[in-house]
């Protein structure tokens, strides 16, 4: 035993150098095994080609004409919509305001008569309620004529619609029912008096008027140049001015004029293609439509959009921010860093996990963002080309390696 002591004393720098070596040969066999590797699962996933801008509306809009000396009371609400020759405002007169007395006395009677009732409310009174205490407050605080006018109407609206949900409870034949009725035949005759006014067209009112009006002819807007366009653009831009007018805006069609630098996004813009366009000053707005002309300058591309009977809640805009969708490819999403690219025979491919091997598998990156492609397979000729076995392929839920 002191022998073989004596013995490795004597040959220790040989047998620390035979362990050297050992452990680098094992290090260098098994260098993968002591790399970090992560596992990645193939998801569907989606990139979207996309660009923010500004968003120019170019509606079909008729000034009412009206005597702008005498008070104007509303009928239709702000942003409410009515037909062709229907009642949207009245002169504040003597046979207004004997009307509005009548009214009055009606629903002072049928007040009256609601105080009978079994002290029962349902969830929709004490919604109504609520709104009604919620816009009292509001209305309190304005000093907006525009304004006090949309509130007056809200708050005669919700009033009326408990009314009518009370009044629902109780028998056909009952006095709150015959009340109704003369209450809504007062409101009819109302409607038929000689001074009120009428709208030009059907679409949706509003009492905002911006100077504006006159801007373009809406039956030329698709014939018109890039001067006239940027002559839109300007005087959209610069308006700031807001004031007191009668006005029904058509929302059954609107053009959406979007200029955009030209850049990398080119190649997907076409005439006759269909486009998402975002309003990023609405959250869930999102409009679907059709490019109908494209007009480019140098720098700029200007895009014509026309939507139909979407315009409802943005009809006192001219300008909005926007994104609009100019691609969207879906498929097998793949981490950028779980892709390798082959540099001798110039191809991309990933690895994927087979049983306790990597398989190599070549793969087409269809689209591509900062962090994520989507990839397909390559056809069975191009992978053998490679040198490849074709047999493997990727689809959803395989799994990869990331080193």
């Amino acid at each position: 035993m002191n022998k073989v002591i004596e013995v490795l004393k004597q040959n220790i720098k040989i047998i620390i150098l035979i362990l050297a070596i050992v452990i680098f040969f094992i290090f260098f066999l098994n260098k993968d095994a002591l790399k970090k590797k992560t596992i990645y699962t193939i998801v569907n996933g989606t990139i979207e080609r996309s660009q923010e801008t500004n968003l120019y509306l170019l509606k079909k809009e008729s000034l009412v004409e009206y005597n702008k000396s005498l008070p104007v009371i509303s009928i239709i609400d702000q942003g409410k919509r009515t037909s062709k020759l229907e009642t949207i405002a009245t002169y504040k007169s003597n046979s207004y305001d004997d009307y509005q007395n009548q009214i009055a006395q009606v629903d002072k009677q049928i007040q009256l008569l609601i105080k009978d009732l079994p002290a029962t409310y349902s969830a929709d009174i004490t919604n109504i309620e609520d709104k009604i205490l919620s816009y009292a407050k509001e209305a309190q605080s304005t000093t907006s004529y525009v304004k006090m006018q949309e509130y007056k109407a809200k708050l005669d609206e919700l009033a009326y619609r408990k009314i009518i949900v009370l009044a629902n409870s109780t028998p056909d034949s009952s006095a709150i029912r015959d009340l109704i009725n003369k209450r809504e035949e007062l409101v009819k005759l109302s409607k038929e008096a000689s001074d009120v006014i009428n709208a030009p067209i059907s679409g949706i009112v509003t009492y905002k008027i911006d100077g504006l009006e006159n801007t373009y002819d809406y039956n030329d807007i698709e014939d018109y140049d890039l001067q006239k366009y940027n002559e839109i653009i300007s005087k959209y831009d610069t308006a700031t001015s807001s004031e007191f007018g009668i006005k029904v805006v058509d929302n059954y069609s609107v053009y959406l004029l979007l200029k955009t630098k030209r850049d990398e996004n080119e190649q997907y813009i076409a005439e006759n293609n269909r486009y998402r366009i975002r309003i990023t000053d609405f959250e869930n707005t999102t409009y679907y439509s059709q490019l109908i002309k494209l007009t480019q300058d140098e720098e700029y591309n200007y895009c014509l959009f026309k939507i139909s009977n979407e315009i409802d809640n943005i009809v006192d805009y001219r300008k909005l921010s926007c994104e609009v969708v100019w691609k969207t490819q879906s498929g097998m999403a793949i981490p950028t860093n779980a892709i390798y690219k082959d540099e001798e025979k110039g191809y991309d491919y990933v690895l994927m996990v087979y049983g306790a091997e990597y398989i190599r598998v070549p793969i087409n990156i269809v689209a591509s963002s900062d962090s994520i492609v989507i990839a397909d397979n390559l056809e069975k000729e191009e992978i053998e080309s490679l040198g490849l076995d074709p047999t493997f392929k990727i689809e959803l839920y395989d799994q990869l390696v990331i080193e």
